[in-house]
């Protein structure tokens, strides 16, 4: 698992973040991520009238929010079964809505300026992520073996005295 300095450092290191209101939600990440992954993108927002840490990362989407005193609520979705991630935004703020095909998880009150890098960044993963996928699907089919010489090969090997009944 990361360290929460590993993980502020990515943070420090986003082009574009808003984690307003979502301290307890970060501190909590740690328990959440997996040493392989990388953080991506994050944003924060209002989902069921709670504020609610969006979090993208090289393998999955991440909403986290931690309560005012106890219990962490958490919704994660592997990036390789989001179907679409949608936005909309006015003046200031505005809204992401991923949808898994079966779900849809839609966080409100999002600051206009981290909406679009956080869609980007969930689209670059996602699409990296089928890259990755397709790349050890289509590996090179194994050499076909010729029975017949594989056959010749056994019965010199047999004549040779080298190989028995």
């Amino acid at each position: 698992m990361p360290t929460l300095e590993e993980i502020r450092r990515q943070i420090d290191a986003l082009p574009d973040s808003y984690i307003f209101w979502t301290k307890k939600e970060i501190r909590a990440l740690p328990k959440i991520l997996e040493q392989h992954e990388t953080i991506k993108a994050l944003t924060s927002g209002l989902m069921n009238n709670a504020t609610w840490l969006a979090v993208c990362t090289n393998q999955r989407l991440i909403f986290v929010n931690r309560g005012m005193f106890f219990g962490l609520r958490q919704v994660q979705l592997p990036l390789d079964r989001v179907q679409s991630i949608d936005h909309e935004f006015t003046i200031a703020f505005g809204s992401i809505r991923v949808w898994d095909g079966a779900s849809d998880f839609t966080i409100r009150m999002v600051l206009k300026s981290s909406i679009m890098p956080f869609v980007k960044a969930t689209q670059e993963a996602m699409f990296a992520l089928r890259n990755s996928q397709q790349r050890h699907t289509n590996a090179p089919p194994a050499p076909q073996v010729d029975v017949a010489s594989q056959l010749m090969k056994l019965a010199e090997l047999k004549e040779k005295g080298f190989l028995t009944e």
